[in-house]
């Protein structure tokens, strides 16, 4: 078995409907973009995520993981914490 190392880029992602706050695992080295750019990549793994609603903000889960889908994601961005 070969394991991959891997870094954790703190990210929000908007949706239609959601706003996503959690940890992307990405290459270790890689940008954000290189991810993003695979096109054999159909969902994302986002770990330690929290959801809100983009009508009022209002928090409607806090999952320890989630995937995301990339039709869903409208925009994409690294959160300096």
């Amino acid at each position: 078995m070969v394991i991959t190392k891997r870094d954790t880029v703190r990210v929000m992602i908007i949706t239609k409907d959601h706003h996503i706050e959690g940890d992307m695992h990405i290459l270790e080295g890689a940008r954000l973009s290189d991810s993003l750019n695979s096109k054999t990549k159909d969902f994302y793994a986002v770990t330690n995520a929290t959801i809100h609603r983009v009508e009022d903000e209002r928090l409607i889960a806090a999952p320890s993981f989630i995937v995301v889908g990339r039709e869903a994601i409208s925009a994409i961005f690294p959160v300096e914490e």
